[in-house]
């Protein structure tokens, strides 16, 4: 599959060349097209495009853990509800994803995309006023997660656009939630932390034993 850059791209494929990491066997089926050809995408894309997983996952678990709040154990617990709404709404959508890509299940909604965005938006709403430096980079990470979606094949671009919107939706919708909860007292502080870290452990559990190993067979 042969991959055109457009003027949005280009920059970002260009910064993404300043490393380069070893390719994983998925990532040289990613890179090649569906006639076995090579693709003109590097190799450091792919490798990049590979890594957001993690660096969401360890960039949210550590923020639990230097908090020590309410706030970051509620984010993740949102975040992986979001995971696995995606899952559901690609069963039920049941689109392809584009000609080459490496992997046969449903690509509409893009899981990358909308949890990098779900998280984002809703790490940036904690900001205390709107497009400080710090949100506007954390939208600009999901927007990058996104477009490597593109770049390397693995969703069309409305799958991604779709994904963020709904990132977006949702990440707002729960920390309006959990706003409006604190706001009207419906639980007391002792019970909200204890009722947001019981979920946040079981969740994460329940993400590890389920996502992790599906991402470690693909990647």
């Amino acid at each position: 599959m042969h991959v055109q850059f457009g003027p949005v791209a280009r920059p970002l494929v260009a910064a993404l060349l300043a490393t380069s990491a070893p390719r994983h066997p998925a990532l040289q089926l990613a890179a090649a097209g569906a006639d076995g050809s090579s693709s003109s995408v590097p190799q450091a894309v792919f490798a990049a495009n590979a890594a957001t997983k993690w660096v969401v996952t360890f960039a949210q678990t550590g923020a639990v853990v230097a908090r020590r709040d309410l706030v970051a154990p509620y984010i993740v617990v949102g975040s992986i509800g979001a995971a696995f709404a995606a899952k559901a709404a690609k069963k039920v959508i049941n689109q392809q994803r584009p000609d080459g890509a490496p992997f046969t299940d449903p690509g509409m909604p893009s899981s990358h995309a909308l949890v990098a965005t779900f998280a984002a938006v809703a790490w940036a709403l904690t900001a205390p006023c709107a497009w400080t430096p710090w949100a506007s980079a954390l939208l600009a990470g999901a927007a990058t997660v996104s477009v490597l979606r593109v770049v390397t094949g693995y969703h069309t671009w409305p799958q991604v656009l779709v994904g963020a919107g709904l990132g977006t939706a949702g990440a707002t919708a729960w920390m309006a939630l959990g706003g409006a909860l604190l706001a009207r007292g419906v639980l007391a502080p002792r019970a909200a932390y204890a009722s947001v870290y019981a979920a946040y452990l079981g969740g994460s559990f329940l993400f590890v034993t389920k996502k992790m190993k599906e991402w470690s067979a693909k990647y």
